[in-house]
């Protein structure tokens, strides 16, 4: 049976490729297996499954849905070469020896091609199982898996995301949600902080082979450090998902990975002390970017536009505690915000707490052109939402199960 395919192209600088292998969630929740990083993603999404012969996508209830051919669709049977959105991003359905008709996209099959070092399915049609070479040997020559047999490996290989990365780019933010762990098969990354000042702090560079993703997959808390690529770079990402699947058959990979979150976390301990550099996650006030959707509420007082208490307002926090928040948010009539207005807020907080509810009102506006930066006290909260806020601002963790 021939191997499918998601590819996804961000511009120029990010190309992705994920192999379809029973059925996936996708979304902008870190618990997908295709996590998209999308505002108008809804955290669960779409699931893409193989039923009755072919793959079909179906919409979980999204806000935004899926587009197909610019028609919304809820639940279609896939074609290769079709191309659906979800948000603001495309994903193309393939099927391995089916030549696409879109030279973009096929020129990123030949990239994937002559990076990977196989011979790859998209460029000879007739080839016969020659298998992810170049990742079936970094899956060798890395620690976590070097207790596997080949039979293993190449379970792997069918669940491994492919990511292209141009140099210098961003692939996550100290704070973001995420608990995937990834795999350089080219090139490399520096791990980084930055002090009170802004200013970029190194921690680590790492290489062919080795990985990185551990602490967010274990602790369940968000990104510890950012990290992005030192030059054009090809990654392998198993998905949460798959490493928790991994784990509880193979515990020894638990182990490996234990090992290294304890080591790794210890030095950047250390380097961030040496450097007096105080670790935000242990602080009650953090400044995390967190996702906010929230609308206006009608007020007499201020005789809001229907256009402003229609709209639904999209933003990240720039700091939060259990009293407040500031947040930064574009869109239509930021100009119209007054201190007083009341805002319904969800915020979500990484996994495994969840998006929380609040009533917020507005204490102070700064404006910067077509941004606006509010200063939101918190008026209405629930008892159990305010629990889950204060077990995040503290630290307070589930252990990876």
């Amino acid at each position: 049976m021939n191997r499918f395919y998601l590819c996804q192209e961000k511009g120029e600088l990010q190309k992705s490729i994920y192999p379809l292998e029973g059925s996936m969630t996708i979304g902008r929740s870190a618990e997908n297996d295709i996590t998209l990083v999308d505002f108008d993603a809804s955290r669960s999404h779409a699931r893409i499954s193989f039923q009755a012969g072919s793959w079909t996508i179906e919409d979980l209830g999204s806000s935004t849905g899926i587009i197909l051919g610019g028609e919304r669709i809820y639940k279609r049977a896939l074609k290769s070469g079709d191309a659906f959105q979800i948000g603001g991003i495309t994903l193309s359905f393939m099927e391995e020896g089916a030549f696409d008709k879109t030279e973009q996209l096929s020129e990123t099959m030949q990239v994937f091609a002559a990076l990977i070092k196989y011979q790859s399915p998209f460029v000879n049609p007739n080839r016969t199982n020659p298998g992810f070479m170049r990742l079936q040997g970094a899956f060798i020559s890395n620690p976590i898996f070097r207790s596997l047999g080949k039979k293993e490996l190449r379970g792997l290989e069918d669940m491994s995301n492919l990511h292209l990365f141009s140099p210098d780019q961003l692939i996550f933010q100290e704070g973001d949600t995420g608990r995937s762990i990834y795999l350089i098969l080219d090139g490399g990354v520096k791990v980084f902080t930055k002090d009170h000042t802004g200013e970029e702090f190194q921690l680590a560079t790492l290489k062919s082979n080795q990985f990185f993703g551990e602490m967010a997959l274990l602790s369940g808390e968000p990104r510890s450090s950012s990290v992005a690529t030192l030059g054009e770079t090809l990654l392998g990402e198993i998905s949460y998902n798959n490493m928790r699947r991994l784990i509880m058959r193979y515990p020894q990979i638990k182990e490996v990975l234990l090992e290294y979150f304890r080591e790794r976390a210890e030095d950047s301990r250390k380097k961030r002390a040496e450097a007096n550099i105080e670790d935000r996650r242990v602080k009650p006030r953090l400044r995390e970017r967190l996702m906010v959707i929230f609308t206006v509420c009608p007020t007499y007082k201020f005789n809001q536009s229907q256009a402003m208490i229609d709209h639904t307002y999209k933003a990240t926090t720039s700091d939060i505690s259990g009293s407040g928040a500031k947040l930064e948010v574009l869109g239509p009539a930021l100009r119209s915000f007054r201190s007083g207005f009341e805002l319904d807020l969800e915020i979500e907080l990484p996994a495994p707490w969840g998006e929380i509810f609040t009533l917020g009102k507005i204490r102070h506006v700064t404006l910067a052109g077509s941004t606006a930066q509010l200063g939101i006290e918190f008026i209405e909260i629930s008892d159990e939402d305010m629990k889950k806020l204060h077990h995040f601002l503290y630290g307070q963790t589930h252990a990876f199960e």
